[in-house]
C-alpha cells in the first residue's frame, strides 16, 4: 500500500515486455554480479531478505534514481514491494518472489551502479566499476533473527521498538520502566521514529572512516538529539560526536544530567544561538527543528557555509514573507488571513528547498508527522551533491532565476536565506573546502516520499 503522496502505477511501468526480459536477463554477468544475485536469491527463497536498495543510475537520463525493495505480507502471502523513485514522485508495485528476483536481475544488469542487500545472515554491497565488474563488500551477522515481513494491517516496526525499555526514552518520560510507551507520549514516540527513518535513509551520505559530527540547533528537551545518538551508535554502529545547542540554560542542564546518568559518549550540550555559532569542527549533519521564523534560514545558511553533508530542518512560524508581501497579489488565495498565511508558509519552504538545490544540495520537502497532530509537519532534507563545474562557481543561475521570477510576481524582495546565500557565495568563502578530513564523493540518491525536488 503506497505511503501518503505515493502513486500506484500499472505493472507495465515496472516490468518490460517478456521479449526484453528474456533477452536481457540471459546476458552473462560478471562472477561478482552473479555472487550478489545468488545471495539475493538465497535470501528471498529462505525468507531472510530484509531490505534491498538500488541507487546511482548508470545513465544520467534514467528517470528512476533509486529503487527500494522490502518484504510485505498481502493476504497471508509474502510479496516484495518495489518503491521506485524519480526526482519528484514515488511509485509502488508488489511482486511475488520469482517475479521480484527477475526484476532485481534486470536492475543489476547495468541499470544501477550500487546495490545493497540486507538479510538475516548479514549484508552484501555491490558497486559497479567502469570495467563492468562488480566489487563486493560483505558484512556478516551472527545469530540474527529472521524478520517477519511487514503486513499492511500489522503493527508497524519501529527503529526504536515498543515494549523494549529504551533508557533515553525512559528518562525523557516517553516510556515507563517496562518499555511501555505512555499514552500521552505516543505521538512523540511516532515522531521520534519517523525522524530516525529520515536519517537512516541517507546514512550512506555520512562518512564511514571517522566519527560523524552532528549539531542540533535549538535542541530543547533533546528527544531527537538523544534519538540521533541512539540510531548512530546502537543501530548503525557508527561513532559520532553530537552537540545539542539551545539558548535556555535550564534545558541544557537537564539534558546534560540525563547524558551523564546514561553515560552516553560523544554527546554534549551547550548554551548558545544559531546565528554566529562557530563549531570546533565542521559538522557532517545539521539538525534544526522548529527554529522560529528566520532562525531556520540562519541554520540553513550556516550549514551551507560549513559544507554540511546532510541537513534536516523543520521550519516554524514563517512570518517573513507574509510581512513583506504588500497588497493582495493572488486573489482570492491571499484575500483571507488563514489562506494567506498558509500560502506564505508553503511558498517560503518551497523557495528554501530551491535555494538549497541552487547551493549544491539534493533537496526534498517531506511530511514529518501527520497533519492531524500538528500543522508544522514539513521537513526539509538536503544532501550535498558532488559539485558540478556550474555549482563550483556559486549558486546555480537557473534555480535563482526560477526563484526571482516567482518573487517578482508577488512583488517581494529577496528573503533572508536568499540574501545570506548570495552574500556567502559572493564573498568567495565557498571557494575554500569546508572540510579537508576526507574527500567528498558522489552521494547516493535520496529516497522516501513524493514531494521531492531534485
Amino acid at each position: 500500500m503506497p505511503g501518503q503522496g505515493a502513486t500506484t502505477v500499472p505493472d507495465a511501468c515496472f516490468l518490460p515486455s517478456v521479449e526484453y526480459r528474456t533477452r536481457h536477463c540471459l546476458r552473462t554477468m560478471s562472477e561478482q554480479g552473479n555472487e550478489f544475485y545468488q545471495f539475493l536469491q538465497d535470501s528471498v527463497r529462505s525468507g531472510e531478505l530484509r531490505r534491498l536498495v538500488f541507487s546511482g543510475p548508470a545513465q544520467a537520463a534514467d528517470a528512476i534514481i533509486r529503487v527500494d525493495v522490502r518484504p510485505v505480507t498481502l493476504r497471508g502471502q509474502v510479496h516484495y514491494q518495489f518503491a521506485s523513485r524519480t526526482a519528484t514522485q514515488e511509485f509502488h508495485a508488489n511482486r511475488h518472489a520469482e517475479d521480484a528476483l527477475l526484476e532485481c536481475r534486470q536492475l543489476l544488469d547495468g541499470r544501477f551502479r550500487n546495490a545493497r542487500a540486507e538479510a538475516g545472515s548479514g549484508q552484501l554491497e555491490a558497486t559497479l566499476a567502469k570495467s563492468g565488474r562488480w566489487a563486493l563488500r560483505r558484512t556478516t551477522t551472527t545469530n540474527a533473527a529472521v524478520p517477519v515481513p511487514d503486513s499492511h494491517n500489522a503493527q508497524r516496526n519501529y527503529l526504536i521498538p515498543e515494549g523494549i525499555p529504551c533508557p533515553f526514552l525512559i528518562h525523557t518520560g516517553v516510556m515507563n520502566a517496562s518499555g511501555t510507551v505512555r499514552a500521552s507520549q505516543f505521538r512523540k514516540f511516532r515522531q521520534i521514529n519517523r525522524f530516525l527513518e529520515f536519517i537512516q535513509d541517507i546514512a550512506d551520505a555520512l562518512p564511514e572512516n571517522r566519527p560523524i559530527e552532528v549539531i542540533d540547533f535549538g535542541c530543547g528537551k533533546s528527544y531527537l538529539t538523544f534519538a540521533t545518538h541512539y540510531l548512530l551508535t546502537q543501530v548503525l554502529k557508527k561513532p559520532c560526536r553530537i552537540l545539542g545547542l539551545d539558548r535556555r540554560a535550564d534545558v541544557v542542564a537537564t539534558c546534560s544530567a540525563i547524558r551523564d546518568t546514561l553515560q552516553l559518549e560523544g554527546l554534549s550540550f551547550a548554551t548558545g544561538e544559531i546565528a554566529g555559532f562557530r563549531p570546533n569542527t565542521s559538522p557532517d549533519m545539521v539538525i534544526s527543528l522548529h527554529a522560529c521564523d528566520t532562525a531556520t534560514d540562519d541554520a540553513l545558511a550556516q550549514s551551507v557555509q560549513w559544507g554540511a553533508r546532510v541537513i534536516l530542518a523543520v521550519p516554524c512560524c514563517q512570518h517573513e514573507m507574509n510581512q513583506l508581501m504588500t497588497g493582495n497579489p493572488l486573489p482570492p488565495l491571499t484575500s483571507y488571513g488563514i489562506t494567506r498565511e498558509r500560502f506564505c508558509t508553503l511558498a517560503t519552504d518551497s523557495m528554501r528547498a530551491s535555494l538549497m538545490t541552487a547551493a549544491g544540495y539534493q533537496s526534498q520537502i517531506l511530511e514529518f508527522i501527520d497533519m492531524e497532530h500538528t500543522p508544522k509537519n514539513l521537513l526539509l532534507r538536503c544532501v550535498r551533491r558532488a559539485a558540478s563545474p556550474e555549482e563550483s562557481r556559486g549558486l546555480v543561475p537557473s534555480r535563482l532565476q526560477e526563484i526571482e521570477h516567482f518573487r517578482n510576481g508577488l512583488n517581494l524582495p529577496p528573503l533572508t536565506l536568499e540574501r545570506k546565500l548570495r552574500e556567502h557565495f559572493l564573498s568567495g568563502e565557498s571557494q575554500q573546502p569546508p572540510d579537508t578530513r576526507d574527500q567528498i564523493t558522489p552521494l547516493p540518491s535520496l529516497s522516501d516520499s513524493a514531494g521531492d525536488a531534485s
